[in-house]
């Protein structure tokens, strides 16, 4: 749309509104495929890092699947601008110019940010935050050698890592929050679901040395052993709510996402400890299950915040309930122990787990506010 205005006499320029690239339900579903190589290179990075203690070099084959796979979403996104760029080209010039014309008449003036998918000027942002990240990375081992445990994920190089990744991965949920229509089903919401499911579990992983899931606190006989699993209780509890209230609040999600989304993160996370899959797995996975049902039956939406608030403190009342019933079952089996909370720890954890929920609904779903009346003049 053109315009012209004049200014206290002087004439302006014509501009014409620029457009933004629109990201399509096809290219979310190929940079979620492309997402899982680069995800699950992660995972399996970490796995290296927990299991082999003489892990002494960068160049590492589970460093190799990393690094493949960010390369492969990189690709993806620059190769999926560029097409945009020519189908501008083309629908302006009606030919279609070489690729080095293209990059050089479209460089002036930023135009090729335009032809960015909507949704995804973060994901490119975080591709070169993880590209910044990656040198440094390999500059800090050189230096300081390769850390182990917990110091892997505090390393500031490894935060950077996983801020480009958050950013990058996450851009199928910020397409598909920028895209009117469709129908809350699989076919629509899958790469929305499958990305969130990313971004939760990258948060998961970055906070593995605080998952009841890995460390089962109620079985481990130490001193500090309920205050610790308390803790850590509450701060995965506000990690999981928060990604699922986001999604609440924006769409009507089909049944079975919690059970995806839970059950997923569960078994993405038994790399960091093998032992634990009979805990986190069927905990996970029957979480999300009676989640998706809560779900359905409560219908929580914009418009009925108290079945929101509700929802918000079922679902970890639930979770943790199967977690302490989960692990009733196989402490003795796996850990040659059962739960040594005492019972206001252990009848209390899902019930502080739930008032974490519904607080947060809160703060995702605030109370509407109401319209101050103003006085009546006096007559």
């Amino acid at each position: 749309m053109a315009s012209k205005i004049d200014t206290v006499g002087v004439s302006l320029p014509t501009v014409k509104e620029k457009t933004r690239a629109v990201s399509s339900l096809r290219f979310d579903w190929i940079m979620v495929i492309v997402s899982v190589w680069w995800l699950g290179g992660l995972f399996i990075d970490g796995w290296a890092h927990s299991n082999i203690p003489q892990l002494e070099t960068f160049f590492t084959p589970w460093h190799a699947v990393f690094y493949s796979g960010y390369l492969a979403v990189f690709i993806t996104l620059i190769v999926k601008i560029l097409q945009n760029l020519r189908q501008s080209a083309v629908s302006t010039g009606g030919t279609a110019p070489s690729l080095v014309m293209l990059v050089r008449n479209n460089l002036p003036g930023n135009r090729w940010t335009q032809a960015i998918p909507t949704g995804y000027e973060l994901s490119l942002l975080g591709v070169a935050i993880f590209g910044v990240s990656g040198i440094g990375d390999l500059t800090w081992h050189i230096i300081f050698g390769i850390e182990r445990s917990t110091e892997a994920l505090l390393s500031p190089t490894h935060l950077g890592l996983a801020l480009g990744i958050g950013l990058a991965l996450s851009g199928p949920l910020r397409a598909a929050w920028r895209r009117s229509g469709g129908t809350p089903s699989w076919g629509q919401l899958g790469p929305a679901i499958l990305s969130l499911t990313f971004t939760f579990s990258l948060l998961t992983f970055f906070t593995v040395y605080a998952s009841p899931l890995i460390t089962p606190w109620p079985i481990i006989d130490t001193s500090n052993s309920p205050n610790r699993g308390i803790t850590d209780i509450l701060l995965i509890t506000a990690l999981t709510m928060g990604c699922v209230l986001l999604a609440l609040r924006r769409w009507r999600l089909p049944f079975g996402t919690f059970a995806f989304m839970f059950g997923l993160n569960g078994a993405l996370m038994v790399v960091f400890s093998p032992n634990s899959l009979l805990v986190s797995v069927p905990t996970a996975l029957l979480g999300g299950l009676a989640a998706d049902i809560v779900y359905r039956i409560l219908q929580p939406s914009l418009d009925q915040p108290a079945s929101v608030r509700l929802f918000a403190f079922l679902v970890p009342v639930m979770f943790y309930a199967l977690y302490f019933v989960d692990l009733s079952i196989v402490g003795p089996i796996i850990f040659q122990g059962g739960i040594i909370w005492s019972v206001p720890f252990w009848a209390g954890a899902p019930v502080i787990a739930g008032i974490t929920g519904f607080l947060l609904s809160y703060v995702m779903i605030p109370p509407a506010r109401v319209a101050e009346e103003k006085d009546e003049p006096i007559g």
